[in-house]
């Protein structure tokens, strides 16, 4: 996995305007939450497939909100999606609207996630479609129980064509630079779907938007979802294979961020 890291982009001057917007935005994100909470709980009595459309809606309604700040979205790369098939996501990590564009974008796919444990409580709209929906939620201080739900989630993606994603990193990247990556969870997909392709994402943007927190957001940043060629999944049986893999699929993905960071 590559080592070298871009120097971060330096602090950006905050004034009322921020906090205006952001007040604007925030008000906009709680409304599409706490709306489309309703919206999936009535939806999911139709079949999950109404309820992965409420999801998506639910997305394009939290990133028509944030546009409130001046954020400017751009997808790149759709033309790589196959929406016949379904892929084992692979993504940085800058931000909760990571998650938000990747429901909207690739909405066709109606992409589940691996998603530690907190969010699936206590979040309207987030939780009900991670714990109702199918995702993994995963408690990172219990290995065992991490990798069953993980391995449960491989099983509908095998079986049932469903598309995960990952975000292998663990954690949101505070600065912009991608934080090395914990490989266990994508091993055991990959182990449990053999054969799904591999979809490489970049994600940029988001650790510049949300640079102080909320405290407040940052006016006028660009976000960017670029989508790379799918990649032939390796046998995650063989250490080397897959080590191989790995580092050249962290290589696309962080050779896709900017310099300096955004």
């Amino acid at each position: 996995m590559p080592s070298s890291a871009p120097t971060p982009a330096s602090p950006t001057r905050v004034g009322a305007l921020d906090w205006v917007a952001t007040g604007a935005t925030m008000s906009g994100v709680f409304a599409a939450l706490f709306s489309f909470d309703v919206v999936q709980r009535v939806a999911s009595r139709f079949g999950p497939h109404a309820q992965q459309r409420a999801v998506s809606h639910m997305a394009r309604a939290i990133n028509l909100a944030t546009r409130l700040s001046g954020t400017r979205y751009r997808c790149e790369g759709l033309g790589h999606v196959d929406p016949k098939q379904n892929y084992i996501v692979v993504s940085n990590h800058q931000s909760l609207l990571d998650i938000s564009q990747a429901s909207e974008y690739l909405a066709a796919l109606e992409p589940r996630y691996v998603s530690k444990i907190e969010l699936a409580r206590g979040v309207p709209g987030v939780s009900y479609n991670l714990s109702r929906g199918g995702s993994a939620c995963i408690d990172r201080r219990d290995p065992a129980q991490a990798r069953a739900a993980i391995e449960e989630l491989g099983r509908r993606v095998r079986d049932d064509h469903w598309t995960v994603v990952i975000y292998p990193e663990g954690t949101r990247s505070r600065d912009g630079r991608m934080r090395p990556w914990k490989t266990g969870g994508l091993r055991t997909l990959l182990a449990c779907a053999p054969g799904v392709p591999v979809l490489p994402i970049t994600t940029s943007g988001g650790s510049r938007l949300f640079q102080y927190g909320m405290k407040p957001l940052v006016r006028g940043v660009p976000l960017v979802f670029r989508i790379h060629p799918p990649m032939a999944p390796p046998d995650a049986a063989d250490d080397a294979a897959f080590d191989d893999f790995v580092r050249r699929c962290a290589a696309v993905i962080e050779g896709a961020l900017p310099d300096p960071p955004l």
